[in-house]
């Protein structure tokens, strides 16, 4: 479209008589990070008897172990345990980035984790002879958002951000 803008037609037009939206890229990412919802949020939510905290559920949900109607796979199969959800820091990183920290990249030993060095006058101390930085890198400082520089976002301001 002109201008660089992305045009969205509606479905039904809005009560004012709007059938289309026309954004800058940026506007329309943006919306469409909002809509996405952040990792482990329920988009579901319950009310009433079928809440989670309801006095009422276990009388209506069937329990887990539960046989129902003749389903007989339920009772081949051993109950799964509930464990842990701790995941040692060698087990993420091998699930994470394919790669196995436990082992030594020139002998291809078993590596074992020795110590845990939390205080700043030991790490000064074990850093200063290896000739690495002993003080953490500043900060850069934080970029001002995205979201102002928009073509439709300065019409609807009235003022032009980014000549400002």
């Amino acid at each position: 479209m002109a201008g660089g803008l992305v045009r969205i037609a509606l479905k039904k037009a809005f009560s004012d008589g709007t059938v289309a939206i026309d954004l800058d890229p940026l506007s329309l990412l943006l919306r469409l990070c909002a809509a996405v919802p952040a990792p482990r949020f329920h988009t579901v939510r319950y009310a009433g008897v079928l809440a989670s905290a309801s006095k009422l559920r276990p009388k209506i949900i069937p329990k887990r172990g539960s046989v129902q109607d003749g389903d007989d796979s339920a009772e081949s199969e051993p109950p799964k345990k509930k464990g842990c959800r701790y995941w040692p820091w060698a087990e993420l990183m091998a699930r994470t980035f394919e790669l196995d920290v436990t082992v030594c990249p020139k002998c291809s030993g078993r590596l074992v984790l020795v110590a845990l060095v939390q205080q700043p006058a030991n790490v000064t101390r074990l850093l200063r002879p290896l000739g690495e930085p002993t003080e953490a890198p500043a900060r850069a400082p934080p970029r001002p958002p995205p979201y102002y520089r928009g073509p439709v976002i300065r019409r609807l301001t009235g003022t032009d951000l980014a000549v400002a």
